[in-house]
């Protein structure tokens, strides 16, 4: 076998070690994104659906606030009639 051949069959041995682990990094890379992207449609998926779920949400802020403003009246006029019992007057 004349060196060229030598060479070439090395080189085409080495190309053939060296392919094999690089194929399996590929494969498990390969895995990796497929179950990200099917994970990213998962997210999309639901998104979609909670979005729809939200049209009410400025309805029952507004109900909140409303709420809130009677709380805090109601919680005033207790602590003024509290403060009038315990100072006695």
């Amino acid at each position: 076998m004349s060196p060229g051949g030598l060479f070439a069959a090395g080189l085409l041995v080495i190309l053939l070690v060296a392919a094999i682990p690089y194929l399996v990094s590929l494969q498990r890379v390969m895995s990796a994104i497929n179950s990200i992207r099917g994970h990213i449609d998962g997210i999309l998926e639901n998104g979609v659906i909670l979005t729809g779920e939200l049209d009410g949400v400025p309805e029952l802020l507004e109900i909140t606030d409303s709420v809130v403003k009677e709380v805090a009246v109601g919680a005033v006029r207790y602590a003024n009639g509290l403060d009038r019992v315990v100072r006695g007057g």
